[in-house]
């Protein structure tokens, strides 16, 4: 960790980080609020929160951006005060009292937030570069926690701030300091974070219609998984993630028997337990699961998933469902590190960003089913449906990851 902490490129985009996210969330919220607050509160919370999801869904054309920028550290600069400039000219908006305000403010944070993640996939390559090896997977790990972190604080803030002054204005201005705060990080950092790139042979340059197929081959090799398999199960198991926040909520305020604290304050336990699992995970390397694969990993996410909805079909208590969560974040907080350090250490910088674009843009797609089909049905149809459907999931998600691989299948 101390390492990890004196690499001053390191230092320099764990502190932007650290502001960018906590601009994004306070924002979220806020915007959130005040599109509550509107004549059509119904139709604007789900405009809000459909815009939400598109940056995610566009990250694999966002990667391939990403992927054929040069000089990085320059492009995250320029794009993090460019998100700062957004949110001053939202302010104008707001000064203005413009009736179309709401519709702008919801627009200017999808362009900011699509630009935060070409942002994120351009880190991602400097930490490739300025970063031993050997510390990829704890850096990666400390930079994911920073976001896992901070964003129920952002909205905490964002929450706390909109309900005890009201004011839109301001928060538009904050927001824009926060970015600006994180642009001067950067620049400040910049020397650090520069990088020379290898040019790109006359050769190269002519195949670019073919980097998302040389990006889906590399994550197979990497592998050792067909590239249908590895994101068929990665998108099973992160929309049956997605899942467990609204199950579990639902399964404790049906059987209040099962935790003896009430529902409020082991709703807020579950969470923390959550967050914290999760960070665990993903900043301790080294553990008893340091060398475990890839696979095997998904294949121990995917059975203590099952062990946890067996768990609610016997209602079992709240302690129980705990240290099995507990068990499940901390394998699903290794899986992005140490994926994201494989992928450093075999892909070139413009591959990497590509590849993690498809991996995102599958995720984003994922999180809906969860939320929506497994939470909805479980209203609909009932708690145990629900969860049979869950450990059919599971099973397919185990024969994905457990069929003997052919050679000639990796290519």
């Amino acid at each position: 960790m101390i390492k990890i902490l004196k690499n001053k490129a390191v230092f320099g985009l764990l502190g932007s980080t650290f502001f960018q996210v906590l601009g994004i969330s306070l924002f979220n919220m806020i915007l959130l609020i005040l599109a509550k607050s509107s004549n059509q509160p119904s139709l604007w919370v789900t405009i809000a929160s459909i815009a939400s999801t598109i940056p995610g869904v566009l990250s694999a054309v966002l990667g391939k951006i990403a992927g054929d920028l040069t000089n990085k550290a320059k492009w995250v600069i320029l794009l993090t005060f460019t998100q700062s400039a957004f949110f001053l000219v939202l302010f104008t908006v707001f000064l203005s009292h413009n009736p179309s305000e709401l519709g702008i403010a919801i627009g200017i944070n999808l362009v900011s937030d699509i630009v935060g993640v070409v942002i994120g996939l351009l880190k991602l390559p400097i930490i490739q570069n300025k970063v031993p090896k050997e510390l990829r997977q704890q850096t990666i790990g400390f930079y994911d926690s920073i976001g896992l972190i901070m964003q129920p604080i952002g909205q905490a803030i964002g929450l706390s701030y909109i309900a005890s002054t009201g004011n839109y204005i301001l928060g538009s201005f904050i927001n824009a300091t926060t970015f600006f705060i994180s642009g001067c990080i950067l620049f400040l950092s910049r020397k650090n974070l520069s990088y020379v790139e290898p040019k790109k042979e006359a050769s190269e340059k002519s195949v670019k219609g073919r980097s998302f197929k040389k990006a889906f081959s590399s994550l197979g090799n990497i592998t050792g998984l067909p590239i249908i398999r590895i994101l068929g199960a990665l998108v099973i198991l992160n929309a049956l993630g997605a899942s467990i926040d609204g199950i579990l909520n639902l399964y404790i305020l049906e059987h209040p028997q099962v935790s003896p604290l009430g529902f409020g304050l082991t709703i807020l336990i579950i969470n923390i337990i959550f967050v914290v699992g999760n960070v665990l995970g993903s900043v301790i390397v080294h553990d008893f699961l340091k060398n475990t694969s890839i696979q095997k990993l998904l294949l121990l996410a995917a059975g203590l998933l099952g062990i946890f909805f067996i768990i609610l079909m016997f209602n079992l208590s709240a302690f129980v469902i705990m240290i099995v969560l507990f068990s499940i974040m901390y394998v699903l907080g290794k899986i992005n590190p140490k994926l994201s350090a494989m992928l450093m250490d075999n892909v070139d910088s413009a591959s990497l960003s590509t590849i993690l674009g498809i991996l995102n843009s599958s995720l984003t797609v994922a999180t809906p089913i969860g939320s929506i089909f497994l939470v909805g049905g479980y209203t609909l149809i009932g708690k145990n449906p629900v969860l049979s459907i869950s450990l059919f999931m599971i099973i397919v998600v185990i024969i994905l990851l457990s069929i003997k691989v052919k050679p000639k299948e990796l290519s």
